[in-house]
């Protein structure tokens, strides 16, 4: 069975000198629910609009169910786009908006009615259809737009940062309705984002991007607990993390010698990294709080400089002597402002990195520290 979705080799440039797209590949599973996370710039929004057909690109190929779709026009490709600024016809009252492309496919008016209900239905629009777009609300305008993509079941649905525009308690609840629509349809949907909480729950599959390179494509738990490059570790969720050198290392297991001490954790690339520069990274949820030193083969004493409140967990950030701190997500505790306690962590949560990005020529201790 073909995939839903193959990219190759796929290279969009701006101009002479903006490389926006260098070489892509990659495939989606019929059925998926594909996630394309990366920083503003990195190129995923100019990736999905070279696959709807919206931009012309420079060289590679694109697959559409098994079927090469470089010449072939947007409105034959079987496709859904939903832009960023969700583009409703203003003119247009809801019915209208959501049956357009219906029209455009020269679709008996009854059989557009049927769809627009279904599709309405789906969104939790019901009873919208005469209503305009200016008398809604931007998470209805959402729906619509979302409503207007559906209808005429696609076999790949596109979305382009399609939270971008609502507020947190909105994002948090159309997150849950894609993930019940597109299981209730059932075909394929890619969507962009740079807000790691959306990537990391709508994903089944989840492709970290960063300036036109794919750094790592995985289930989203298999990214956050073993990110193959810096870059990676640092883009889904937070991470402390650390540069040193590898001085002992037997087969996963190596220790690294940091400005703070010698901490021990898992490599999980291949060869030898003995003498090598590499990062040290710790999950804030994986380090645990005491006030006397933990007999654990990774810890050290730093003092308690701020906290922040965020509902489901506290983060605490300690700082050594020398300056360097430690970020800790953790219930509240019987902590003080000031007072110096003991952090640590067991040597299976250490993560150990010896590559900076997949672009070529990167100074690992920049990309750490985000220079």
């Amino acid at each position: 069975m073909p995939a839903a979705l193959a990219v190759k080799s796929l290279v969009k440039r701006y101009g002479r000198n903006v490389l926006a797209l260098n070489g892509v590949s990659f495939e989606v599973d019929k059925g998926d629910f594909f996630v394309i996370i990366g920083p503003s710039g990195c190129g995923k929004s100019t990736l999905l609009r070279c696959v709807a057909g919206i931009l012309n690109y420079d060289g590679g190929e694109i697959y559409i169910d098994g079927r090469n779709v470089s010449n072939v026009p947007a409105h034959k490709r079987n496709i859904s786009y939903m832009p960023e600024t969700y583009a409703l016809f203003p003119h247009m009252r809801i019915y209208d908006n959501v049956a357009f492309r219906l029209r455009m496919q020269n679709f008996d008016e009854s059989e557009i009615k049927k769809e627009v209900k279904r599709a309405l239905e789906l969104v939790g629009l019901a009873g919208f259809e005469e209503r305009w777009p200016s008398e809604l609300s931007g998470g209805q305008r959402q729906r619509v737009a979302l409503a207007r993509a559906v209808v005429a079941n696609p076999s790949l649905l596109l979305l382009d940062e399609p939270l971008s525009h609502v507020d947190y308690r909105l994002q948090r609840k159309l997150m849950e309705d894609f993930k019940n629509i597109h299981k209730n349809l059932g075909n394929t949907w890619v969507l962009t984002t740079h807000i790691q909480e959306q990537g990391l729950s709508l994903a089944d599959t989840l492709m970290v991007m960063n300036v036109g390179v794919i750094e790592q494509k995985g289930k989203p738990n298999e990214i956050y607990e073993s990110p193959r490059t810096v870059f990676a570790a640092r883009f889904v969720g937070d991470i402390n993390l650390y540069s040193g050198q590898v001085v002992e290392q037997k087969g996963e297991l190596c220790t690294v010698k940091t400005n703070m001490g010698e901490f021990k954790g898992i490599y999980k690339g291949t060869g030898e990294i003995i003498g090598k520069t590499v990062a040290y990274g710790i999950r804030p949820n994986h380090i645990l709080i005491s006030s006397v030193e933990e007999r654990r083969e990774n810890s050290f004493r730093a003092r308690l400089v701020s906290a922040y409140y965020f509902g489901e967990f506290i983060e605490y950030i300690f700082e050594r002597p020398d300056g360097v701190q430690v970020k800790v997500h953790a219930d509240p505790m019987p902590v003080k402002l000031g007072e110096e306690y003991a952090v640590s962590w067991d040597t299976i949560r250490g993560i150990i990195l010896d590559k900076p990005s997949v672009i070529e020529g990167l100074n690992i201790e920049d990309v750490i520290y985000g220079r």
